[in-house]
């Protein structure tokens, strides 16, 4: 009998086992400049029959292949017997400063088996896998904004992306212009950011001086230590510090005779008090609120402006003969005062404006001298010594008569009120009013010009009055919102006709920004007509209040 068993055993194909790969991370993450590589293991789930080519790819998210890193595509071959392969992904330590987290996904593009006669079947089973490159640069804009005399110049530091550390910054001033420890904190100043945040300031305080020394400037070095590669923009930024000092103005000191009074155990003598007078100089500071009054002997008064409600004026004045409580300042909520002490001898002075822009006040001295107490009272006066400059003065025999203040007042929020959308009502209380230095004939007595002042602030909106320019008496002294442009219209009479004035005045600089001054051949006897000249020639910018 034939048996055909063999034959059909030949015709039957042999089943070939299928084998498994996969594909797993070490780590999924890498930072930039600490970490080289992040490392793929490429696993067999049993040891190859064959020689096997694996290749890898990587493809970016938002990391880009050859500038973050390297390859794109990896080849791994398994020989006979083995069963795990190791692919390495290249992290580039680049110099740019980058989102924090860069991804990138790997995934196994193909298998292939390079013995073609009697070639494996092999499952693809590998994941796709994300990984993270954590960047380590850092790019910091650096920007210096000007600050004033005994202000502060703040630097505002903005890193280009966030970060997940803690990143410090140190600025360091140096000499410029400006001397460090005499015009500015000398020391390092050190700024953090935390986690997930881009911007971070830092104060470097200014001295107040009373030189007029114009803009002094000092540069700041900054650092900052990290990992990899960091730029400043600028490394090296420049602090600009503002002179708020006026040029010194002349002025003659003349002091009014007063008493010295001595007491000791039982006994007290009283002596008239005199003074020479001398010359000095009146150092304005702009801001309005300290004024040095520098006197020929070397000595300096610092003056600044103070509420004078605790102030003794009838005890101060029972010691100056002919003067009153009133002649030496009672009266004034507002003045301008300064104290020292030398010796265990306590100095303290105050002064007030006159209407015709000179000063009047009180000097005292009061301390121990070798157990005997001693009282020192006299008056002064300052008289500045050179005449207002701007604006020229009118003929003496033209004085004119005065101008009603609240009239003028009521005529310039019409004007401004027709600019801004509003009512002359809603308007007022942006505006303040005063009679302005006799421009006559310069003794006081003839008519005086009428000033109106409007504050606005960066954008040109008006701030209210009594908002811009508290009082030292009152509870928000110091904390109004500051002003950067005044506004003055001047308004007086010459003959039968009204003229008008008007400046813009940077209040930072002092300077005058625009003027106008009409002909006085233009004039007219309408208040109404003279306050629509100044404000059309002046043509100030201005935005409604908020």
């Amino acid at each position: 009998m034939i048996r055909f068993l063999p034959l059909l055993a030949a015709l039957v194909p042999i089943t070939v086992s299928a084998q498994t790969l996969t594909m797993e991370a070490v780590g999924t993450e890498a930072r930039e400049g600490v970490l080289p590589s992040i490392e793929l293991l490429i696993r067999l789930d049993a040891p190859a029959d064959h020689v096997l080519l694996v290749e890898v790819s990587l493809s970016g998210v938002d990391a880009s292949a050859g500038t973050d890193f390297t390859p794109s595509l990896i080849p791994v071959t398994f020989q006979p017997g083995e069963v795990v392969k190791t692919a390495r992904v290249n992290i580039v330590d680049d110099a740019e400063d980058e989102v924090q987290r860069e991804t990138l996904v790997a995934t196994v593009q193909s298998v292939t088996p390079l013995d073609t006669t009697n070639p494996p079947v092999v499952v693809n089973a590998a994941p796709a896998i994300p990984l993270t490159i954590l960047d380590n640069d850092n790019y910091f804009s650096v920007e210096a904004q000007p600050g004033p005399e005994g202000g502060a110049v703040i630097l505002t530091i903005t890193q280009r992306h966030d970060s997940d550390r803690r990143e410090v910054v140190f600025a360091a001033p140096g000499a410029g212009s400006a001397t460090p420890g005499a015009d500015f904190e000398p020391w390092q100043k050190v700024a953090a950011l935390a986690p997930g945040t881009t911007e971070t300031t830092v104060a470097i305080g200014l001295m107040p001086d009373a030189e007029p020394e114009g803009d002094e400037t000092f540069p700041v070095e900054m650092t900052h230590y990290g990992p990899g590669t960091t730029i400043f923009d600028p490394v090296r930024a420049t602090a600009t510090i503002i002179d708020e000092t006026e040029p010194e103005v002349p002025v003659r000191i003349e002091y009014i005779e007063g008493t010295a009074t001595v007491s000791y155990m039982d006994f007290t003598r009283t002596d008239r008090f005199s003074h020479p007078p001398m010359g000095a100089t009146l150092i304005r500071h702009l801001g309005g609120t300290r004024m040095t009054l520098a006197q020929d002997n070397g000595a300096n008064l610092e003056l600044r402006r103070s509420c004078m409600e605790g102030i003794d004026f009838d005890g101060i004045a029972s010691g100056i003969p002919g003067l009153s409580a009133e002649d030496i300042g009672a009266g004034n909520r507002v003045g301008w005062y300064g104290d020292f002490t030398v010796e265990g001898i306590a100095f303290d002075y105050a002064m007030f404006e006159q209407p015709d822009g000179n000063y009047f006040g009180w000097g005292r001295q009061r301390g121990d001298v070798d157990g005997a107490k001693i009282l020192t009272l006299h008056g002064y006066r300052v008289t500045l010594l050179e005449p207002q400059p701007d604006v020229p003065r009118l003929p003496v025999d033209d004085a004119g008569s005065q101008l009603p203040p609240e009239a003028v007042t009521d005529a310039v929020a019409r004007q401004v009120a027709a600019d801004l959308g509003m009512t002359a009502d809603e308007v007022r209380p942006f505006l303040s009013s005063n009679t302005a230095p006799d421009m006559t004939t310069g003794d006081g007595e003839s008519s005086r010009p009428v000033d109106v002042t409007v504050l606005l602030d960066p954008e040109g909106r008006p701030l209210r009055a009594d908002r811009a320019a508290p009082g030292p008496c009152d509870p928000g002294y110091g904390e109004a919102s500051p002003a950067t442009k005044r506004l003055r219209y001047r308004f007086g009479t010459a003959g039968d006709g009204i003229y008008a004035q008007g400046v813009i005045q940077d209040v930072e600089t002092g300077v005058f920004e625009e003027a106008y001054m009409e002909d006085l051949g233009d004039m007219s006897g309408s208040l109404d007509n003279a306050a629509e000249r100044a404000h059309q020639g002046l043509d100030p910018a201005l935005k409604a209040p908020d």
